[in-house]
């Protein structure tokens, strides 16, 4: 055992602290056994410092480059579509060329890119959620996957929509925010595009962790981990205040929400109900180009329609703008009552069997009636703070058991008898494995985008061997059932591969359930293995959609 001395240029000092304790232990009786030692071993010296020179500097094969990204905003209609890939700089520096001709020679059939015809080694990847498609590219150094998604445009102005979309990815590599046009990003002339198209060429720091360079070295940290911790979890929710709003307007319910410390949240909530109150909605959907005072509109979230950046003195909170298809095989009041609960859950509040939860009307002229307005605190009815909340869920339930969720989880379900905990991802909202080990399915719930030709075309040709020829798709829409999950209408497709031998086909059961009325975003629930397994949980599949709640 050594312990550090000195540490000078490359030369480090250690000393032993074995050959210095023993020599501390025995120093009163050192002179009568001196001539006993000296018989048996010698005369020796022991050094009670070891001198080693080791490098210091991390050798240049170790050292983490850097990571590039190529990233393209195409406005087409009534949404921007973008391609992106992140790499090491090497990697991406190789398919410069190849990734920029192809998207200024992409075109769009129905509003969405036409990706058959791909550069030589590119291929379409597997599905990923709030992706349109993933391409996978080979590279000497590296596989890169060039990811494809879209969003609705905003109604404020294109360029404050670049200008957040750029500046968010120049943070995700490291870089500071940029106040140029654009964020300096360049012009990009795309023929099958509308004008003002983006063209994003930035290198930032490696995505990849270096274990030898200090915690968080010119890195932003990772988020804190106390949030999973239940103490950490109760103490915050204490000091913590909740504002929302359900607004019904035609076939949806909007929510708008802000939660954070008491102080701040106090000090918006004249603003956030008058803000609310006085929403207007333009084809059914909120209108944000005036928004009061010190508020900004937000990027871009997978869940939400909107995220609002508020700075008020007492700190920065967000205003949460989403949306739910209404439940029309449930009474309105039901469907406050959960949603309300579920936030009180938040607040480490019990649930309450009041009259919406304790939830009060709001009066907001451009919806229909029964707008509800939820002001919750960390503290109970008496006014005694909770001791303790119940610790977020950070796995799968057990067989038969429900998930009840946590506030991040926008689903909740109950898992069928002998499905398993399958492979989890920041995109999925669950996964599990059915079936023998040798002929296992899986089962993912994953929210993603596409038109409904499209991911059904996809599937089959998951399954099928070759292109799936357009009569086969057409049967397969025609031959779909219709399901009512949550609320939901939606479609289940039962895909089977080619026929021939039994024991290699490949099956995939999917369900579709629109998230909203726009027809942008939908729930998938989708298993796919050989066709034996998939065809045999036909009735676990169809138990799993009905006990499914959408949460949101």
């Amino acid at each position: 055992m050594y312990e550090l001395v000195e540490m000078t240029g490359s030369t480090i000092r250690f000393q032993n602290l074995f050959h210095w304790q023993l020599a501390m232990r025995f120093k009163s009786t050192l002179p009568i056994l001196a001539c006993f030692v000296l018989g048996l071993v010698g005369c020796e010296r022991v050094d009670p410092v070891v001198t080693y020179t080791v490098p210091t500097k991390l050798p240049a094969q170790l050292v983490p480059g850097q990571d590039r990204m190529l990233a393209a905003m195409l406005p087409v209609g009534d949404n921007i579509w973008f391609f992106k890939v992140t790499g090491p700089e090497g990697a991406v520096d190789s398919i410069h060329d190849d990734f920029r001709n192809f998207v200024e020679g992409i075109t769009f059939e129905d509003g969405s890119p036409e990706l058959a015809d791909l550069p030589t080694g590119w291929r379409r990847g597997g599905e990923k959620p709030f992706r349109y498609a993933t391409l996978d590219v080979e590279t000497p150094d590296k596989q890169l996957g060039i990811s494809v998604s879209s969003l609705p445009l905003r109604e404020d102005s294109w360029d404050q929509q670049v200008q957040d979309n750029v500046n968010r990815w120049r943070g995700q590599l490291g870089l500071p925010k940029s106040d140029q046009k654009w964020a300096d990003a360049q012009k990009l002339a795309v023929k099958a595009a509308d004008p003002n198209a983006v063209w994003v060429d930035i290198v930032g720091e490696t995505g990849e962790t270096n274990s030898m360079a200090a915690p968080f070295a010119n890195r932003v940290p990772p988020p804190s981990s106390s949030a999973m911790l239940p103490n950490a979890s109760a103490a915050s929710v204490a000091d913590e205040q909740m504002l929302a709003a359900m607004v019904p307007k035609g076939s949806d319910v909007w929510f708008f929400k802000v939660k954070g410390a008491k102080e701040s949240v106090t000090s918006l909530m004249g603003t956030f109900r008058a803000f609310v109150e006085g929403i207007q909605f333009e084809e059914g959907v909120p209108k944000l180009e005036d928004l009061p005072k010190t508020w900004t509109l937000g990027g871009e979230n997978a869940f939400r329609f909107a995220t609002l950046d508020v700075a008020t003195p007492a700190g920065k909170l967000d205003v949460s703008i989403s949306k739910l298809l209404r439940q029309q095989d449930k009474p309105w009041a039901e469907q406050v009552v959960m949603n309300v609960n579920r936030w009180r859950g938040q607040m480490g509040l019990p649930a309450s069997t009041i009259k919406w939860a304790g939830g009060q009307p709001l009066s907001v002229k451009t919806a229909d009636e029964g707008s509800v307005w939820v002001n919750l605190s960390g503290d109970d009815d008496s006014g005694t703070k909770k001791k303790s909340v119940t610790p977020p869920v950070t796995g799968q339930p057990s067989s038969g058991d429900a998930n009840t969720g946590d506030e991040d989880d926008p689903v909740t379900y109950v898992v069928p008898k002998g499905w398993r905990d399958g492979r989890m991802s920041s995109m999925r909202l669950a996964a599990f494995n059915v079936g023998p080990e040798d002929k296992s399915a899986e089962i993912t719930v994953i929210p993603a985008g596409g038109d409904l030709r499209g991911n059904v075309a996809r599937w089959l040709g998951q399954v099928r061997k070759g292109t799936t020829p357009e009569q086969i798709v057409d049967q397969a829409l025609k031959d779909a059932q219709d399901v009512t999950v949550a609320g939901v209408a939606g479609k289940r497709f039962l895909l089977i591969g080619d026929e021939g031998d039994a024991a290699e086909r490949m099956a995939i059961d999917a369900t579709i359930i629109p998230l909203g009325s726009d027809g942008t975003s939908n729930l998938f629930v989708k298993m796919t293995g050989p066709a034996e397994t998939v065809e045999k949980q036909a009735d676990a599949i169809a138990l799993f959609l009905k006990s499914l709640k959408l949460n949101l």
